[in-house]
């Protein structure tokens, strides 16, 4: 190829070769291009699909309960302390099957935090049904309590909770490199977001939750123990 200078740079003399370079750099520039476009909704939905676990649980509160929750992000405190302990378990008696922590820690969570939220259904928030504003004073005070005893518990500083060898790495999806681990929260958020669609259709609890969540008052008289239910939405709600 024969080259010649334009400026400061050299190009091919023959137009028909510097139209092929012009379009195979464009070429490779779109590639670039939804290579990253790619990247940034794969991240988007990841970080997304977090935040929607933490969504179902408020919109089960608020919808069936009426009540705003202000110590939700303390419940996932509590049920991330529980995947802590859990791991911590795991290292110190099955060393050789720590990877698989996790398959314990969901479920223990889980109940953690159901457990807990139930409790603060029963002491405080079945006091203050009909009163939004107070169940959100109420609940502020209750993260608290919860901030303080963890603190308490297990002092100030992070605690760490390492990925199982599964979850980690990356691998390579149209020239994007996806890391394990928000692959599987993505796969995770859909799973009980598809559980939590079978609560609500399949089971008599998800009937009565949408019952008291239409009308409350024909839904006593109609025999559904609305302060029964109030309380299992609130434990779904805070677990999940």
């Amino acid at each position: 190829a024969r080259l010649v200078k334009d400026g400061e740079q050299y190009v091919d003399a023959d137009p028909a070769v510097r139209a092929a370079a012009t379009d195979a750099l464009r070429q490779i520039d779109r590639r670039l291009g939804l290579g990253d476009s790619l990247a940034r909704v794969f991240s988007g939905v990841s970080l997304g699909s977090i935040l929607l676990l933490a969504a179902l649980g408020l919109a089960i509160t608020y919808g069936v309960m009426g009540v705003i929750n202000m110590a939700h992000g303390e419940l996932l405190m509590v049920g991330a302390y529980a995947t802590y302990l859990t791991q911590g378990w795991f290292r110190a008696y099955l060393p050789d099957h720590v990877d698989w922590y996790v398959l314990a820690a969901i479920p223990l969570a889980f109940l953690a935090a159901a457990v807990v939220g139930a409790v603060i259904e029963r002491l405080v928030i079945r006091h203050l049904y009909g009163r939004t504003l107070e169940t959100l004073l109420a609940t502020w005070g209750v993260s608290l309590i919860l901030q303080q005893a963890v603190r308490t518990v297990f002092g100030p500083t992070n605690r760490e909770v390492g990925n199982p060898s599964y979850m980690s790495g990356s691998f390579d999806f149209l020239g994007i490199q996806i890391t394990y681990g928000r692959f599987w929260i993505i796969v995770f958020t859909l799973a009980v977001f598809a559980g939590l669609q079978l609560v609500l259709r399949g089971t008599r609890l998800g009937l009565e939750m949408r019952a008291v969540t239409q009308n409350r008052r024909m839904a006593n008289s109609m025999g559904i123990r609305s302060a029964r239910v109030d309380a299992l939405t609130f434990g779904l709600g805070s677990g999940i």
